[in-house]
């Protein structure tokens, strides 16, 4: 689903508040979610918490040549450049052996039978910082083949922390 985000501010007990909640809900146009999608949706509770959750950033994987597509987002929680050249082999080096190999495990299986997957991963950025993301992944079905994997990329790491 594609949602319409809304942003007020204004004052309770006396202290500025932000508050964002969704406003329309509606239906991508066909196949898989458009790019741009998440750049917009900023939905926060109502109780705003003191540390809010990063957004999802949106991602795409061309199973053809494995070429990878990102929100800005997406290259935020990396602590990567967009202007930088992207390959797959090198983002996945990014992840800790274990998370590695549970993508291995998950991305293999959903290409098989163009299923989905959710998962956490923890990756060192280039500056050397631990992050921890959720994955969300689905697969463009197309001929009956698997041809992309999508989904949504969610910095947790403040929920690893505590």
């Amino acid at each position: 689903m594609i949602s319409v985000a809304r942003h007020a501010v204004g004052k309770t007990k006396g202290r500025n508040v932000s508050r964002h909640w969704i406003d329309k809900v509606g239906e991508p146009s066909v196949g898989r979610v458009p790019m741009g999608w998440a750049n917009g949706l900023g939905v926060v509770p109502d109780c705003t918490p003191a540390v809010l959750a990063p957004m999802p950033a949106a991602w795409e994987c061309d199973l053809s040549d494995d070429s990878l597509r990102w929100t800005p987002g997406v290259f935020e929680i990396f602590g990567l450049s967009p202007d930088e050249p992207l390959r797959r082999d090198d983002t996945v080096a990014m992840y800790t052996p274990e998370s590695q190999a549970e993508l291995k495990r998950l991305r293999d299986e959903a290409i098989a039978t163009c299923g989905s997957f959710t998962f956490d991963a923890q990756i060192r950025r280039p500056d050397g910082e631990a992050r921890w993301m959720r994955v969300t992944a689905d697969v463009e079905v197309r001929d009956g083949k698997a041809a992309y994997l999508y989904g949504l990329k969610q910095d947790i790491t403040h929920l690893k922390r505590d």
